[in-house]
């Protein structure tokens, strides 16, 4: 699952974003830029010195990308408010930042005219963070890519406009000297084992028009020349099917179902008056992914059990059902202990998720026996042979009770074969016609009652044991018959 998503990009760049998208999505239309003269349209923005985004905001549907390989990755767009202004609290402002950082392959930073040290410094709770979750994690670096998106850039006689101009003046920034406080040599370093991949971009000024003109609403014929030629490189630099990054919890990649799970877990976390100690988020993130391994092992043992039952597949004997079910299950666990290379420290967290793994596969076994029993020709045929058998006896019954005489007893079992031959009529309606599907259930608990209370416990004792003493007798005929015979002809 790939999710670019924006901390405070600006509004111009985030919605031709958007555009782009919407163009790949459907024909990849280079002319992604669309018409110079029509209005911005996408998530909701304003021009002015107040903000307008509050919280955060996701674009209402994925944008389904296919790369040159044929893989198909679904595109998150991530819309934040502006992290430390002076509208929000410090509680409002690391749960922004925590989340967008947390979630996201791809972090937008959106800083204006500079990076400042402060910026860096905001990002320190969060290496922390970093730092105590890559002790736990196979990965080498815990998030995946860092972009600084420099707004306005004043000095491009020093340092041009652009991916290099920006790759530039970050690592210079991000350079560790001896002349450095010591607090800011460990940003610098732990943010580079953070991220697997930190970059920047230099934008040019939008123009005077964007920020002078009252009305001005977005469209491209208002916006300096020189800037629109920066979006041009910028966003398929971030967005276009070669360079998108999936998103990874513990060096595993995550699909789109696991998304809420990981926003609930997460809020839970942050649900107190106090914000989290570092080794909390930590907890946290071994339960995200615990949670996208738990799904990765349902994956496993539902595909396995579809292969063997699902879909048009014959019936299954049920002794062969069972054990090839205990074998998908152990396999599951297995995927399920591979897929979570988090959290190794928190035991107690892999093995609450490990039995509720096993919970749900029990659960799924349930349905899988259910349509692998509904598929057993005799199970299906035993509501119309119990009825019939039963009606059958009454009209014996009805018969001799008409024979000698007892003319009570044979109305009454008239009766009752009248009532099972309505019953069988009824039941074939039901079948047939897919109605009074109710009825058709209390017809084959019935059925079911008579066959398992009745029918089978007669047919143990009587019949079955007789045909298996007539079935021995003619086995050991058949060997005496032989063994005779060899002795005539031997003489």
């Amino acid at each position: 699952m790939e999710m670019p998503c924006c901390g405070r990009l600006s509004i111009i760049s985030q919605e031709l974003e958007l555009a782009h998208l919407q163009n790949v999505h459907k024909k990849q239309s280079q002319d992604w830029l669309g018409d110079v003269n029509q209005p911005l349209k996408g998530f909701k923005w304003r021009q002015g010195s107040r903000r307008e985004t509050t919280g955060v905001l996701i674009w209402s549907e994925p944008f389904l990308i296919k790369r040159r390989s044929g893989e198909e990755i679904a595109v998150i767009l991530m819309d934040t408010q502006g992290t430390f202004d002076i509208q929000s609290s410090m509680k409002d402002s690391t749960i922004v930042f925590a989340l967008t950082t947390m979630v996201s392959s791809v972090l937008v930073y959106n800083l204006m005219n500079n990076i400042q040290e402060d910026d860096l410094m905001n990002l320190q709770l969060f290496t922390s963070y970093g730092m105590l979750a890559q002790e736990d994690c196979d990965s080498a670096h815990p998030f995946q890519r860092l972009h600084f998106l420099v707004r306005d850039w004043q000095f491009p006689y020093e340092t041009p406009f652009g991916h290099q101009g920006g790759q530039h003046l970050l690592d210079e920034i991000l350079q560790i000297t001896e002349k450095q406080h010591p607090a800011h040599q460990e940003v610098r370093r732990d943010l580079r084992k953070c991220f697997r991949d930190i970059n920047c971009y230099l934008m040019p000024h939008p123009g005077f028009k964007v920020i002078q003109k009252a009305d001005f609403d977005g469209r491209l014929a208002d916006i300096d020349e020189q800037f629109v030629k920066h979006l041009l490189l910028l966003v398929p630099r971030l967005l276009a099917p070669e360079n998108l990054v999936k998103k990874e919890i513990g060096g595993q990649p995550i699909k789109s179902r696991d998304l809420l799970k990981f926003f609930t877990l997460f809020m839970e976390v942050f649900k107190d008056n106090d914000l989290p100690e570092p080794t909390t988020l930590v907890e946290f993130a071994a339960q995200a992914s615990s949670q996208a391994a738990l799904e990765a092992g349902k994956e496993y043992y539902a595909e396995t059990m579809e292969a063997l039952v699902g879909g048009d597949r014959p019936f299954l004997k049920t002794v062969q059902m069972e054990a090839e079910h205990s074998k998908a299950k152990e396999r599951a666990i297995q995927t399920y202990l591979e897929k979570n290379k988090y959290g190794r420290k928190n035991q107690c967290v892999v093995e609450k998720y490990q039995l509720m793994l096993v919970e749900e596969v029990e659960k799924m076994f349930v349905k899988y026996s259910q349509q692998n029993e509904a598929k057993n020709v005799f199970k299906a045929a035993r509501t119309p042979a119990t009825l019939f058998s039963v009606l059958m006896f009454f009209y014996l019954m009805s018969g001799i009770f008409g024979l000698f005489g007892m003319y009570s007893f044979a109305n009454m079992c008239n009766l009752g074969m009248g009532v099972f031959l309505i019953m069988l009529t009824v039941w074939a309606y039901v079948r047939y016609s897919g109605e009074y599907r109710d009825a058709g259930v209390y017809i084959d608990e019935l059925a079911s009652f008579l066959w398992e209370n009745v029918i089978h416990p007669i047919y143990q004792t009587y019949m079955e044991k007789h045909l298996k003493e007539a079935a021995e007798q003619a086995a050991q005929q058949a060997i005496t018959s032989t063994l005779a015979n060899g002795k005539v002809k031997n003489a």
